[in-house]
């Protein structure tokens, strides 16, 4: 984690600077390091890590130190400033993070400093434009690769979430399936029953149809009181047989999650007065259009579909979905640049 070095190094200079007129002399910021002078006494720049306020090499903000220092004597050289970018596009280091990062940023900055013909820049310049060299086309497929990653992370999530979501609804139905099998049963009025299909076509010209049905009942109940005991209700019949009874309508279509599927209803509804239910003693309204605990296994599918996906993304060769997320926190906080 670095100190706020270039902050408080040479800071009063730069206001006076501000303050003074463009002809004025201003105090330079030094460099921390010492040139070393060969034979030929053209300045040689040596460095190393230890020469930057810097304890522990972990941020961007640690490498900007480097390219900043670098960036003042490349202008001392009357050369352009280079970015951020360049340095990670060179190194091939994009999310800069350890000690080993910073040696190749500052052993680059270095290259460069006592290139004094500028080979090693045009080089690196001229082969993110050369179609025989193409760093550009790495730097493309990097780019590639981390939002593939992402892409991975951020199917894996919704896809997760949708298996989640699934699981509960199954379960909810089961439990629910549970509690009534042991429900006492009896006969419903069929006051109403209807079907139709629905019939959707796709682009290509291809159609499915779709059955759907709808019933509506009457349970006639009556009301039995037990000393020291919850009101039970017991149901079924016709209301002639008996006229003291409290009726219980229900209406109930066919569905994906639905406890009776279509063809059920279609097997045992059309033509009949009556259907056998399970009812809930304590609570008529509740009621079970198939009695006992049955399970209908296409009710899975949403659950065991997911869990196919997110093993088939989580084992794809060409992408991680874990470096996916690191990928989202460094494009989020600016230590990716894509």
């Amino acid at each position: 984690m670095s100190d706020n070095f270039w902050d408080t190094v040479g800071a009063e200079p730069a206001e006076k600077e501000e303050s003074s007129p463009p002809a004025a002399k201003t105090e330079q910021i030094l460099s921390p390091f010492s040139p070393s002078l060969p034979t030929d006494s053209k300045p040689k720049y040596t460095a190393s890590l230890s020469d930057f306020p810097v304890t522990e090499w972990d941020s961007e903000s640690d490498a900007h130190q480097i390219i900043h220092w670098f960036n003042q004597e490349r202008i001392k050289q009357g050369r352009s400033e280079l970015s951020y970018k360049f340095f990670q596009r060179t190194t091939d280091v994009y999310s800069f993070d350890s000690e080993n990062d910073a040696k190749q940023f500052l052993e680059l900055a270095l290259d460069i400093l006592n290139d004094d013909e500028g080979v090693i820049e045009n080089q690196v310049l001229t082969g993110w434009a050369s179609e025989r060299d193409p760093q550009w086309t790495e730097d493309f497929e990097n780019g590639a690769t981390i939002w593939g990653n992402i892409a991975a992370a951020l199917a894996f999530t919704v896809v997760l979430i949708f298996g989640i979501v699934s699981g509960m609804i199954v379960s909810v139905a089961l439990f629910s399936e549970y509690s009534a099998q042991d429900w006492p049963t009896g006969e419903a009025q069929i006051v109403e029953f209807e079907e139709w299909v629905e019939t959707s076509c796709s682009d290509d010209g291809g159609c499915s149809d779709t059955q759907y049905a709808m019933a509506v009942f009457e349970l006639h109940c009556t009301h039995v009181v037990v000393d020291g005991g919850p009101d039970d209700y017991v149901c079924g019949g016709s209301p002639h047989e008996n006229a003291d009874t409290i009726m219980f309508e229900h209406s109930y279509e066919s569905g994906f999650f639905a406890h009776a599927p279509v063809h059920y209803m279609m097997n045992n509804l059309p033509g009949s007065e009556t259907h056998t239910v399970a009812y809930n003693p304590h609570d008529p309204s509740q009621v079970d259009l198939r009695p006992g605990f049955q399970i209908n296994w296409e009710w899975f599918l949403p659950v065991i579909i997911p869990v196919f996906i997110i093993l088939v993304i989580s084992k794809a060769e060409n992408v991680s979905v874990k470096e996916g997320f690191a990928n989202m926190r460094g494009v989020m906080t600016g230590q990716i640049e894509v």
